[in-house]
């Protein structure tokens, strides 16, 4: 029956179980994965269902889900995670795992880059968990009514509370789902380490690519300006400092979060639906 789950179908059936119980008079939001974890299996009546969910010293792993012969499957988290946003999407992760790809192979261990990179390709079992684990958490119907269009930091702050993810999370459930043009990038010590378009915003020409290349921060960005250390509302600077082929007169509200905790900045760059940044196609 595994097989015929999709991360959108997984996380659907289980999100209907949870509505559910929240009409019956249960807290709804955020979700409690490791109970939901050890109940799965057996509401399923599957024959290996999840009988732990506990920390574990998993070195150079964030988590893991392990077949243990006849018992069925252990799901563990690295117990050095502090942050009760990363257990979360840690667990729901592993969960997809174990909905999507039991019947592949027996073990799992996946890192802090495998739970968010969403989308990579190239690791199609990862992304798929990752799918999964973001829709359970952030089901799209209750997401769009607690984050509007317009956003800033302050409202994907609010929905991570609600929600029980990580800023990061709330982000990237954001740009999966806006029809706005916005840019969502991660950068460490002046470089960018990834990033992530709207669907509009690729349409335009507004990525880049990060993949097997260095990306300095752009001279003038509120990201690149050391005495800037938030900006959750954003400010309006030129869209060409970021995107070099934009029109001069075009701008951009740059949005920006300096993490001292884990040694990064988080840059949301929100930019006009009809604003084009392609090259152009003599220089192609």
């Amino acid at each position: 029956m595994s097989g015929a789950f999709t991360p959108h179908t997984a996380a659907s059936k289980l999100a209907h179980w949870l509505d559910a119980a929240a009409h019956a008079g249960l807290k709804r939001f955020p979700v409690e994965v490791a109970d939901l974890a050890l109940q799965v299996g057996k509401e399923l009546r599957w024959s290996d269902p999840i009988f732990e969910v506990k920390a574990a010293s998993i070195k150079g792993f964030e988590g893991g889900l392990f077949h243990i012969d006849k018992r069925g499957w252990a799901l563990l988290y690295n117990a050095s995670i502090k942050s009760s946003g990363r257990i979360r999407f840690t667990q729901a992760h592993e969960l997809g795992h174990y909905l999507l790809h039991r019947a592949a192979q027996q073990v799992f261990e996946c890192s802090q880059a495998d739970m968010i990179k969403w989308g990579d390709e190239k690791k199609l079992l990862e992304s798929q968990a990752d799918e999964f684990a973001a829709n359970l958490l952030m089901p799209m119907n209750h997401f769009r009514v607690q984050v509007p269009d317009r956003v800033d930091l302050d409202a994907l702050s609010d929905a991570s509370v609600l929600f029980g993810v990580s800023l990061t999370s709330a982000a990237l459930q954001w740009i999966k789902s806006t029809s706005e043009s916005a840019v969502l990038l991660l950068s460490r010590d002046g470089f960018i380490d990834w990033s992530v378009s709207s669907d509009q915003a690729r349409k335009n020409g507004a990525f880049f690519k990060t993949r097997n290349s260095v990306i300095e921060l752009p001279e003038g960005s509120i990201a690149a300006d050391d005495t800037i250390t938030s900006s959750r509302e954003g400010i309006e600077i030129p869209l060409a400092v970021w995107f070099p082929h934009a029109h001069p007169q075009a701008s951009v509200r740059e949005m920006k979060l300096q993490c001292d905790n884990y040694q990064y900045t988080l840059t949301l760059l929100h930019l006009s639906k009809a604003e084009k940044v392609w090259r152009p196609f003599e220089e192609e």
